[in-house]
């Protein structure tokens, strides 16, 4: 049983921005990156002006990132891991991250998967609260304690899954081609 506490540091995403400091500058993982994602998708990233008297902080290759806030109870405490070589690269302001420190307790890739579980969702909802916009009580979820397997285990979870997800993101590509290829051929009825 750990808690983040116990293998990573926080810190939190993007302060002290406008409307206008987004669209042009530094690349930056926006919350829907992070929502929809197990793994950051570095082809859709955001872009925001960073000034070099701001401290900002910075999203390393093996950080696990957490929506903050959402509408939805169920939506707070969404992860994804960074598995990418971008930098520097800063997180949108309503997720947090952590940066893992203690590698010998933890497998980074393995989080992407382990915090998308049903029992990691089902003991995360609790800690969401308010009753229009609900905020994960991060002080909370960082202390929390949460069954994980040895590290040897985490490498041969994540090793399986991965497999999976990749055999599953080919099977995709391929009912996008056949339907592009359908669509064609019934068009050729017609001529």
């Amino acid at each position: 049983m750990l808690s983040f506490n116990d293998f990573g540091e926080s810190y939190s995403g993007l302060s002290g921005k406008s409307a206008e400091d987004f669209g042009e500058g530094s690349p930056y993982i926006t919350y829907m990156n992070v929502y929809q994602n197990q793994i950051i998708d570095i082809t859709d990233i955001g872009l925001v002006k960073i000034n070099k008297t701001e401290q900002q902080s910075l999203v390393q290759y093996g950080d696990i990132l957490f929506t903050l806030s959402s509408e939805t109870p169920e939506e707070v405490g969404m992860g994804a891991v960074y598995l990418g070589e971008t930098y520097p690269l800063y997180l949108n302001s309503f997720c947090f991250g952590i940066h893992i420190t203690d590698e010998s307790k933890i497998f980074p890739p393995f989080l992407a998967y382990y915090v998308s579980s049903e029992s990691f969702r089902k003991a995360v909802f609790p800690l969401a609260q308010g009753s229009t916009r609900f905020n994960l009580q991060k002080g909370d979820f960082l202390k929390k304690v949460f069954p994980f397997p040895a590290i040897e285990q985490q490498r041969k979870i994540y090793s399986i899954l991965k497999t999976y997800s990749d055999k599953l993101n080919i099977e995709k590509q391929m009912i996008k081609l056949l339907c592009c290829q359908k669509q064609y051929l019934l068009r050729q009825l017609f001529i």
